[in-house]
């Protein structure tokens, strides 16, 4: 009865641009039981006919038939069952899992054919009881000798009741003394089994061999066995549920092996996702903050107005465009629905945003003075007081922000300054004897500081706030004189404003807006945006800050994005090559694995299953790492910019999601870990096994 037949194989290999052949038109039968040993010259093929048998190397032509079946054209499933329950393989280098015991090296075939633990345990201590072996159970395979680790080797073949048990040179490793023993424990088994045996040593084969087989020049030149021809077999194998629990041992193993690689994985990845989660709540507090920000800004409730008028040029189809102060028409037509807008008259002519200023004697430089309309701050702006207090419509005292108050030494409340100022305004009489008059407004006012406020320090200078009311006040009782003695009655600076034409210079060409309902700022912000071609045009200094910001924060956004995708992307492929590095530190491992009947997806599972650890492991530490970090730059940025909570993670809502971010972030880092890590691994698993299985 014929276990293997062999039609007309044939192998070779590739040698540069030859071809080299070492098999050539094999026609083989062997039986069910029997002791054959293949020998020849070194090179002439025996060990590549023992692994076609195997499967572990496929013919160039030709095909191998076991129990029917060719086993060039198995499928993964049934390469698993061939090696399981078809044939064994016994190693001339043993290739033994060291860190693994000798009882557990030989049960793992059993394990991999999910046999339960008691049919296990019985099976194997009948093996080691039957060949007088139980003092080798509980020590590791690292610790024996060549003679038990060869011993141990044939049992592991034995445990699955195979068919047929192949053995590459088993004693070449071995002494004489040792080598017979081994010898004679495959005569026996022979009894019952076929056994196939690839020898150089001609002694113990032609003292033990049933059947010897020659191969010269790819030739089988003695054959005995013709009388097993044309004899049909055919073997039902038990039924086995295949199992994967026995990956967890060389799971634990690896893990215990990997500890340094793991370790510097899991800290790359630690800040691989913490990277992200930041960034994703630097993009989430940042479209809150841009509001935020504008709020720390007590000028957010000021702007000036201005109109475009277009003259024709005589004689030119050219429009000049001349700037004027508005009308209270036209700013009530864009802005009728604002209740808390104020339209009031710009006096920056006669009290400067630029004015001279002088502290204990010293000049003070590059600051702007700015009008509020209500300095009391009832409506917004007392949370942003960090010393003093605020009084209202007191033109003697005035507010100044953290930028100003350094200026003066970081100790500026109840100090004193001295503003200077002067304007000459020529008003226009209609008298031809005296066509204008000259007035000077002349002014060195002291000025107490009431408080300092701390504001949103991007792009932020150095401001002094002085009350508009108190201001307005202070012009109508400055009376300009020589006008009114032409006049005939009291007129003074404060009227001048209100008269004068809108071109004239002591308008400034335009009029101030305030808003005194914080509630409205945001819709004030948003109509100004909409009055890009249109005659009135408002300018919020405010407004600018923000936009600037938003544009800012939105370009580093960007680039935070991009570089945490390519940070990403990078610790990924890093996480690729260290499970693939571990993968080729154990390839000899895999095609053992192989041999025993394991499938590829249970020698992939326990490499990829290492990579999830870690992940898993670094993903939940990033959680309570992103938020230490983004606590503490939050810190920072606040201290500095006056920003609350510009990183905030959204980890208990995210696109409406319940922790959606975490399940989000968690399903990519697998999805490309898994990518990363299995596509390096199958693409060197088409190497041949036996290329695996070679010393290195």
């Amino acid at each position: 009865m014929s276990v293997f037949i062999l039609k007309n194989l044939c192998k070779s290999f590739a040698t540069g641009k030859q071809q080299n052949v070492v098999l050539k038109n094999i026609n083989l039968e062997f039986p069910e039981k029997g002791f054959f040993s293949i020998v020849g010259k070194s090179g002439c093929g025996k060990s590549t006919l023992l692994n076609i048998l195997m499967g572990i190397e496929k013919p160039t032509s030709g095909e191998v038939h076991f129990n029917g079946k060719n086993i060039s054209k198995m499928t993964d499933k049934a390469f698993s069952s061939y090696h399981l329950q078809g044939v064994s393989l016994v190693f001339q280098h043993y290739n033994l899992f060291n860190d693994l015991t000798c009882y557990e090296n030989v049960i793992l075939p059993l394990e991999i054919a999910g046999k339960s633990h008691d049919e296990i345990k019985q099976k194997a201590e009948e093996l080691f009881k039957h060949f007088h072996l139980e003092y080798l159970i509980k020590r590791k395979a690292k610790n024996l000798s060549g003679g038990e680790k060869q011993r141990i080797a044939i049992l592991r073949s034995l445990i699955t009741d195979p068919v047929a048990i192949l053995c590459d040179e088993p004693t070449g490793a071995l002494d004489y003394q040792n080598s017979r023993e081994i010898i004679g424990i495959l005569k026996e088994i022979s009894q019952k089994k076929l056994v196939i045996m690839v020898s150089h040593n001609k002694q113990l084969v032609d003292e033990f061999s049933d059947y010897v087989l020659t191969l010269n020049e790819g030739k089988i030149i003695e054959n005995y066995n013709s009388k097993f021809r044309n004899n049909s077999f055919k073997k039902e194998y038990p039924k086995y549920h295949y199992s994967s629990k026995w990956s967890k041992r060389f799971l634990k193993i690896n893990l215990r092996k990997n500890i340094k690689k793991n370790i510097f994985s899991a800290i790359a990845c630690i800040l691989s996702f913490s990277a992200m989660f930041i960034s994703v709540g630097f993009s989430e507090g940042s479209k809150r903050s841009q509001d935020e920000a504008l709020m720390q800004n007590l000028s957010i409730g000021f702007a000036t107005a201005t109109e475009s008028e277009f003259i024709e040029l005589e004689g030119s189809p050219l429009l000049y465009e001349k700037t004027i102060k508005p009308s209270a028409e036209l700013i009530d037509k864009y802005f009728y629905n604002f209740k808390s807008i104020r339209c009031e008259e710009n006096i920056s002519y006669f009290i400067s945003n630029y004015p001279s200023c002088y502290y204990d004697e010293r000049k003070i430089d590059n600051f702007e003075m700015i009008p509020l309309f209500d300095t009391s701050l009832n409506s917004y702006g007392k949370d942003m007081i960090v010393k003093g207090n605020v009084s209202s419509d007191n033109f003697d005292e005035v507010i100044v922000n953290e930028e100003f108050d350094s200026l003066l030494g970081g100790n500026s409340v109840n100090q004193t300054i001295i503003i200077s100022n002067e304007s000459f305004v020529n008003y226009q009489t209609g008298d031809e004897k005296l066509p204008f008059i000259k007035e000077t407004l002349s002014f060195s006012r002291k000025f107490r500081v009431a408080a300092v406020v701390h504001e949103f320090s991007f792009l932020n200078s150095p401001k002094l706030y002085f009350s508009y009311n108190g201001a307005k006040e202070f012009l109508k009782n400055e009376m300009m004189e020589n006008v009114s003695n032409f006049l005939g009655y009291r007129f003074t600076y404060f009227d001048y404003l209100e008269n004068c034409k809108n071109d004239d210079s002591a308008c400034s060409y335009s009029s101030y807006l305030f808003v005194t309902d914080i509630n409205e700022i945001n819709d004030f912000f948003n109509k100004i945006k909409t009055l890009n071609n249109e005659p009135l045009q408002v300018t919020s200094k405010a407004l600018e800050t923000k936009d600037t910001y938003g544009t800012f924060i939105s370009s580093f956004s960007s680039t935070l994005i991009i570089f945490v995708i390519i940070a990403f992307i990078g610790i990924n492929f890093i996480l690729g090559m260290i499970s693939l590095s571990t993968f080729l530190e154990n390839k000899k491992n895999a095609a053992i694995l192989t041999c025993l009947g394991a499938r590829n997806k249970s020698i992939y599972n326990f490499h990829l299953i290492e990579n999830f650890l870690v992940i898993i492991f670094s993903f939940i530490c990033s959680i309570f790492v992103s938020i230490f970090l983004g606590s503490k730059l939050n810190e920072i940025i606040y201290s500095k910019f006056s920003l609350q909570n510009l990183i905030s993670i959204p980890f208990k809502n995210y696109l409406g999601i319940p922790f959606g971010l975490v399940i989000l972030l968690g399903l990519i880092a697998i999805i490309c870990s898994t990518i990363f890590t299995m596509i390096p691994m199958m693409i060197y698993r088409h190497n041949s096994i036996t290329d695996e299985l070679r010393d290195e």
